[in-house]
Order: C-alpha cells, then structure tokens, then sequence
C-alpha cells in the first residue's frame, strides 16, 4: 500500500473498474476478499475503491411515532444487504490513510450521498472533492480527474433531506396502517406507505374505478361522404346535436344544398427530429415499443451506463452540450451501426446539428451513445434498448421530415355552411428513415381548384358516443408521475414495481389493475391522511427538496416542516385508529364482514359495496340522458349500453345482476 495517496471512491465495481483502466498501468489488490486498485499517475499515488451502492443507511427506534434518526451501517439494519460488510470494511481502512478524497460516485444527489456519507464516517470531508462525468470513456474519466470540483455540499443536503423526509414519511404512516391492524386483528401484517408512493397509488386506484363506471353517453353529428375526382373522402360537421331527430333534420336540409370548393391551400410543413432521450422519454419509449416496464428500462440503461456504451441515463436533459464530439461518436458507431450512418450521412452531408429539447438537467446531459463498441454480446433487452438510444441519437442529429399539406375548403352554397378537407403526403422521410417508429398518414394530393363542384355521395346523421380514458398501464403512470412533478428519474419506475411487489395492484394484460387491498389502503390514506397523500402537497415537497440543491432553502426546513404536518395527522389518527385497523383487517380477510353481493368488497346497502351502488346511480342516469336523446324504450338502451365495449365493469356488473333478478322474478 503506497503512502500519501489519493482515495477515489466510486458507486459500483464496474464503475471503478472503468476508472482504473482509463489510467495507464494499475495494480489489482484485495482486502476483505474485495478488489481495490493502486494507480501510479505522474507524481501521484492513487487508490481507486467502490462502494455497492449506499454503504449506510437511515435507522430510528422501534415503535410509533418515531422521529428521530440517525444513519447506520446498512449491513446491520438490513440482513439483505449484509453483502455490503466487506465494502464497509476496505473503505474503512483505506480512508484512514488518505491524504485526499474524491467522491467519483454518479453526479446525482444518490451518488452524493453515498460518498459523502463514508468520507464523513472513515475520512476527512474537509480534504474532499467531486469528480464530475457523464459517460464512463478514457478521455471524460481522465477529464473528470484532471478538473475536480469542490464537494457539492447542496447536492448532499438535498439528498439527505429526501432520505429523511422520505423516511419519517414511510416509517410512521406505515407503523399507523401496520399498528391499527394489529390491534384490531391481533396479527402482524406488513405494509407500507410512502411520500410519493401513496399518491400514485390513490391515482391508479381513482383512474381505475373512473374506467370501470364509465358509461358511454350518445350524440350525433352529421357525416357526409364526398368524391373528388373518384377519390372518396368522410367529413363530420363539427356542430354536435342532441338527438337523431335534429341531426337528421339538418342532414336533409343539406342534401337539398350544393357543395363547392371555396378555397385551396397547398404548403410544405416539417416535422421536427426528436431530441436526444432523457430517461423518462426512454422509458415511454420503450415501453411502448417493446413493453418494457420503466423500471427494467432504467436497470437497463445503468448496466449499458456500466458497460461505457452510453452516458449516464438518471437525467432529465434532452440536450447535448457543445463539449461532446459528435462526429467523433457517429464514425465509432458505424462499426456496429453502417447503414443508419451511412443513411444519416446521406442526409446531412456530414454536418450535424443536434435537436436541443426543452428539458435541462444540471448535473448531466441527455442520454447519448459514447460510441463505444460492445465488448461483450447483449441480451435481446440490451439491444432493443441500446439500439432504441443510438436511433434516436442519430435522429436528433439527422434533417427534419417534409410533408406536402393540401387543405380544401368546401361550402354548402345555400346553407353558408363550411367544411375543411386535410390531406397529406410525406415527401422526404428525414429522420424517419433512421427513427421509424413514428406513423405518418400519408397519401396523394388531389387536383382540385377554386369553384369546382364537389359529387356528394351521401349526408347522413351518424350517432356516436363518448370515449373513457384508457386504463394506466406502467407506461402511462409514469407520465402521469412525471407530470404531476412527483418522484425523481430515479424513483418513478421503482415506486411503481413497488405497488406490485404490496400487492396493491396487478397486471392483465399490460394494464394496472387494482386489488382488493390496494383499494382499501387508497381509501384509508386518502380518508384519514388526505394533505399527506395529496398529489399537489407532494409536488410542493418534491420542488422544495430540489431547491435545497440550489441553495434557495435549508434542509432542516423542510425536514421540521415534514415532521409538523406529520405529527399532526399521527394525533387525529390515534383517534380514528380502530375504525382503519377494521377496514383493513376486512380487506385483507382476517376478521369477517357481508361482502357485497357482486365483489369482494364490504356491503354498504342493498346488499352492494359503494362502488357498485354508486354505478346503479351512475346507471339511472345515464339511461334518463340515452332516453331524451334516442327516444328508445329502456330496455333497449340496457342492451346498447352493455354491448359497448367501452361501458365500465362496475355498470355491466349491475345490468347483468338487474337483469337476472328480472328473469329469476319470472
């Protein structure tokens, strides 16, 4: 072991690995049964060391509430995480000889943390810097090391206060849950809550229970049907009508009319090359693409991170700066990649320009591929993964698409009535040839000019109805998360396989469903701690942990202002304690009660739970509003309404069960 050397800690083996090899000799050592490095680097001794991960952890007393806490060892509080002992033991003896620390943990308020917390514990903060890279090459490792930054102080506050606040938050609204069981069932039964975690699961549950009483409602609009040069063509007039009879009425009234061309207008518009990915574009990406959950998309791009293939993916940039040497990594692509860049080449004639996207990110670019060859062969997810972001690199970099637009206006001459006919052809693919992932309609121009006669085929009054919203899948909660401003890049997908792993929600077929169970925990959360679970609250949380990183608020503030709003809602709990710890003995089948007729669920009356009474309600109205509108008799609105596809499961559930009773009375 030299003396009087540099200490580099990095998060991950892989990640040190990467850094030792872009030096130019190193000697592989080990303590503890675990490798560490020693780098000569001109007149410097260097020792290069990883940590797993997060070394230590938050630890607080048994017993509820609890408030106060302190960061411990992780291997003593979590015997899944007694791995980490020996990387606890070679860090603890290499830091007590250093002369100097560097954090070269990922540049995000996890990696801060991480390694400030072991300097703090084995070293010497005072003797510490930062070491900043986006992408694990030789030329940006070496760059990083060479133009060290002070430790980023504000960056570790931030990351200790979400520890905290997330913590205290967990820990104390769970113990609740867990503790009002307990005494109503006698049983011990995990379950857990959380600052970011709760809020979504309330959404998923209310989205949910939305698509599953919904109930299409009609209205009418007229549809003509035109020719144009042989050509068909369906256009609805925008006015909606409240019943057939109107819409009938002003379709024959057009029949009576003629149809000219009043105008055409023939343009070029451009469909804009996408920017580079930020992580939660990647993962609705390839999501929907290749049906991979966010969370596995985001292991996916920090083990292609590791591999050095490309930049570090927990950003929510979608810009590239100036500094990364484009050209230098699309001719290192074209190794694996020839024909997308010979195809890119094509279109730009060497000269790229990136599309920069409107979302920054201060500590890393968006993610980008660094034009390092794979060494090893990846799996099928790696490569859909890796070629998604490689695709949509080149894309960013490659020319816009060009579509040839025709608008038509036409004009009932009598009726002064206006229609607008769009058509539209794509005449150069652009970025498309690269990225094919988006579908354009397309399909030729006709000739047509002002004054001609337009052949009407037929006009006719169309019935339609409304559309509910599609049901969440993984996907879209987390662009729900992400636009709701709840969660951090790296959280969201995590939190969500954390609402699986409860057993508070399921999978069918690619779409969240919720369970009986992660019905009732909505229901309590939002009854009885309905401003800590409020989506709003939440965001203002998440805004002013990011300030701290900023300097504009202390951490202490926003730890004290979490533990206020917190204690508050554990006093009025205390009081309401038996009436949750039956609803969720109910729930979870310990202790008995009258289920609802048609579900799993308590029976509230007439024999139903509230959601399907609440449907019968729903339905009542909903036949009075097809009545006025159709003029049918109910029992053929009952059959229409339950033909849809899109009427919800709690509507069908009571049609089906009024239906029956009927038949069973006769």
């Amino acid at each position: 072991m030299p003396n009087n050397y540099i200490l580099i800690i990095a998060e991950k083996p892989k990640a040190a690995k990467k850094i030792v090899e872009a030096f130019s000799s190193y000697k592989t050592c080990k303590y503890y049964n675990t490798n560490y490095w020693i780098v000569r680097e001109g007149y410097k001794n260097i020792v290069v060391a990883s940590a797993v991960g997060h070394i230590f952890n938050l630890s607080g007393k048994s017993g509820f509430p609890v408030f106060d806490v302190e960061w411990k060892p992780l291997w003593e509080i979590d015997k899944k995480s007694y791995f980490t002992k020996r990387y606890y033991f070679l860090l603890s003896k290499l830091c007590k000889n250093a002369v100097e620390y560097i954090n070269a943990c990922d540049y995000d308020i996890e990696g801060s943390v991480i390694g400030y917390m072991i300097i703090k514990n084995f070293g010497d903060i005072k003797r510490t810097k930062r070491m900043k890279y986006s992408s694990l090459t030789k030329t940006e490792i070496l760059q990083a090391f060479h133009s060290l930054q002070p430790l980023d102080i504000n960056m570790v506050e931030a990351g200790i206060a979400r520890h905290v606040v997330d913590w205290i938050w967990g820990i104390n609204i769970s113990r609740a849950l867990m503790l009002a069981t307990k005494e109503v069932s006698k049983k011990q039964i995990i379950l857990s809550a959380g600052r970011v975690q709760s809020p979504t699961l309330i959404h998923v549950i209310e989205s949910s229970l939305s698509r599953d009483m919904f109930i299409p409602i009609p209205y009418f609009k007229v549809k003509i049907n035109i020719s144009i040069n042989g050509k068909k063509f369906s256009i609805f007039y925008d006015k909606e009508f409240s019943s057939f009879q109107l819409a009938k009425a002003f379709a024959e009234k057009l029949k009576k009319d003629k149809l000219i061309v009043r105008n055409v207008s023939e343009f070029k518009e451009k469909i804009i090359r996408p920017p580079p990915f930020n992580l939660g574009d990647l993962q609705l990406e390839a999501g929907r693409l290749y049906k991979l959950s966010p969370y596995k998309v985001e292991r996916i791009a920090e083990n292609l991170y590791l591999d050095g293939l490309i930049s570090y993916p927990r950003t929510n940039s979608q810009k590239i700066p100036s500094t990364v040497n484009i050209a230098e990594i699309i001719n290192n692509l074209y190794t694996h990649f020839k024909a997308l860049v010979n195809k890119l080449n094509e279109l730009t004639s060497r000269h790229y320009i990136v599309r920069q996207g409107t979302k920054d990110d201060p500590a890393h670019p968006a993610i980008y591929p660094t034009g390092v060859i794979p060494k090893k062969s990846l799996n099928k997810e790696e490569s859909e993964v890796y070629d998604l972001i490689v695709r949509r690199f080149l894309a960013s970099v490659s020319t816009d698409a060009i579509l040839d637009k025709q608008k038509i206006y036409l004009k009932f001459i009598t009726n002064d009535i206006e229609l607008t006919l769009q058509i539209q052809k794509l005449i150069n693919r652009g970025w498309l040839e690269i990225y094919p992932y988006r579908n354009i309609e397309s399909e030729d121009l006709v000739n047509v000019n002002e004054g001609d006669k337009i052949d009407i085929d037929s006009i006719s009054p169309s019935m339609l109805d409304t559309k509910p919203n599609p049901r969440l899948s993984r996907v879209s909660l987390l662009k729900w998360m992400e636009e709701s401003k709840i969660g951090t890049e790296a959280t969201r997908g995590k939190i969500i396989e954390t609402l699986f792993q409860r057993k508070y929600v399921e999978n069918r077929r690619g779409y969240i469903y919720p369970t009986k169970l992660g019905i009732i925990i909505a229901e309590v959360l939002k009854d009885y701690f309905n401003e800590l679970t409020d989506v709003k609250m939440t965001a203002e949380i998440e805004e002013k942990l990011n300030n701290i990183i900023f300097g504009k608020i202390k951490k202490e503030e926003v730890i004290e202002e979490s533990k206020k709003r917190i204690s508050s809602y554990i006093s009025l709990f205390a009081t309401r304690k038996n009436i949750v710890g039956e609803k969720i003995s109910k729930g979870l089948n310990i202790i008995k009660y009258t289920k609802c007729k048609l579900c799993e669920l308590e029976s509230t009356e007439n024999g139903f739970c509230k959601y399907h009474n609440e449907a019968m309600n729903r339905l009542n109205e909903a036949v009075k509003i097809w009545r006025e509108r159709t003029g049918y008799d109910d029992k053929t609105i009952i059959k229409m309404i339950r033909g849809k596809k899109s009427t919800g499961k709690l509507i069908n559930d009571m049609i089906k069960y009024s239906l029956d009773d009927v038949r069973h009375a006769s």
